[in-house]
């Protein structure tokens, strides 16, 4: 879902880029009062993941390929500051060390991915199932599903009202997209939370070895990375804007 080089004109450039660095320093005065220093430890594991996952593109069949965002799990399980902040220092370094997008368009796709996505995640989950601990229950486990989808399709939005892209062509690319992160972000949430015991905090019960393991397992699945463009790259050339 990263936009490109010349997918924006100057002017939204420099207001998405503007509105990027707002955001981002209320990222960093949000945090003091949201994470603790036992979280960072799990929030750092399964942001790795996150960042490796996001490398490898699926194959869905239709000429084009979707990957995980992770901006919903990172939200629910340790709020949507520290989410921002996970999105943007991952944002950065697939900018600025992968080549996986540019610079001129990194203020969009935080607002995006880091923003948008996270915050409605959060808002839903928070909404349905109020300040319950997160725990292994089917209730939570559905909010999350609902909560993950709505975060692709609400992003999906906001790229088009960037990009003036047809709605329906990303609404229907995004539903695909949405149902990957929701399965993926489930089974993840599950792993995390799958400890009964509720006196212990969210970071104590994220599981370590599992989330290494899919780390591994993810490493491994790169060099089988689909090389078809991905949902976005698909709408912008079905729409011909034009792109570097």
């Amino acid at each position: 879902m990263h936009l490109i080089q010349g997918s924006l004109d100057s002017s939204t450039t420099l207001l998405t880029s503007g509105a990027a660095v707002i955001a981002l320093g209320s990222a960093f005065y949000g945090l003091r009062h949201q994470l603790s220093v036992k979280q960072i430890p799990s929030l750092l594991a399964l942001s790795c993941l996150v960042f490796l996952a996001q490398m490898v593109n699926c194959p869905i069949g239709f000429g084009f390929s979707i990957h995980l965002v992770g901006a919903s799990l990172l939200a629910i399980l340790f709020g949507p500051f520290a989410a921002m902040l996970s999105m943007a220092t991952i944002l950065i370094l697939q900018t600025g060390v992968l080549g996986d997008g540019s610079y001129a368009t990194l203020g969009a796709n935080f607002l995006n991915m880091g923003v948008v996505a996270p915050w409605v995640a959060y808002g839903l989950f928070r909404l349905m199932q109020g300040r319950r601990f997160p725990q292994m229950d089917v209730g939570q486990l559905a909010t999350l599903a609902i909560a993950s989808f709505a975060s692709i399709m609400a992003a999906s939005l906001s790229l088009s009202l960037m990009l003036g892209t047809p709605t329906m062509e990303m609404f229907l690319i995004s539903s695909v997209w949405g149902l990957l992160e929701t399965l993926i972000a489930v089974a993840v949430f599950a792993l995390c939370v799958r400890n009964e015991n509720r006196q212990l905090s969210v970071a104590s019960r994220l599981a370590f070895r599992p989330v290494a393991l899919m780390c591994i397992l993810t490493l491994c699945l790169m060099p089988f990375s689909s090389q078809q463009p991905d949902g976005l790259e698909h709408v912008l050339e079905i729409s011909q804007t034009s792109v570097e």
